[in-house]
């Protein structure tokens, strides 16, 4: 019997214990941040630095103002990449920018998001490559493209709160870059140069574009 009632004590002080942890749950922080400022990862590897800021422009988390600042910077040998592009998009989260919607999940917050906007830009870029005439005689060229750009475009993606003040935000869409392209000296006048049609990722690029990546930031 004294068996039995020790049993019981344990069970109730376990179940005391699992009723405070569930209440504690119950009782979240919300740790919703209506401004956050955040670093694009993928910019790196395109030899860029992306910076962002997100602010929320209603209590109830659901509309936001994005601003994003992108410096282009490359100097080598044979080759310099110099630009600026500024970004400018409103997000609407249907359902909110939710805090805790699920009570097993602590101190989490996320939501669903569409995005408009449109960037602007301007890229300077100087390539020098060399060539061997007939007489084995070797000369250097220099072909100079200038780019100035501007892209409206439409996404959507999902952002949370991934840890204390970490936001982890995740996007996909596309839009349309309109590009204005010189090159000097004029390719089409000179020879020495061939013409390719340039890639997505080249600044002067001009059609279809995607538009995907995320980005990590803080909430403040």
């Amino acid at each position: 019997m004294k068996r039995f009632a020790i049993l019981i004590f344990i069970i109730l002080l376990g179940y005391e214990g699992l009723s405070q942890t569930y209440n504690n749950r119950i009782k979240f922080e919300d740790l919703r941040k209506n401004k956050i400022f955040k670093l694009s990862p993928f910019h790196f590897f395109d030899r860029s630095l992306n910076v962002q800021g997100e602010f929320f422009v209603s209590p109830t988390y659901k509309n936001s103002l994005l601003i994003g600042l992108t410096g282009m910077y490359r100097d080598t040998k044979n080759r310099t990449d110099k630009g600026i592009s500024l970004e400018v998009q409103g997000r609407y989260y249907p359902r909110a920018f939710s805090a805790d919607t699920m009570p097993f999940i602590r101190n989490k917050a996320g939501g669903f998001y569409l995005a408009y906007g449109a960037q602007i830009g301007v890229n300077e870029n100087k390539e020098i490559s060399g060539l061997w005439d007939i007489n084995g005689v070797y000369s250097s060229n220099d072909l100079k493209t200038k780019s100035a750009w501007v892209t409206p475009f439409f996404c959507f993606g999902y952002q949370v709160v991934a840890w204390e003040t970490l936001y982890v935000d995740i996007y996909l869409g596309g839009g349309m870059k309109i590009n204005n392209v010189s090159y000097s000296p004029d390719i089409q006048k000179n020879s020495n140069f061939i013409e390719e049609d340039p890639s997505i990722f080249d600044r002067a690029y001009k059609g279809i574009i995607p538009k995907l990546g995320f980005s990590v930031g803080i909430g403040i």
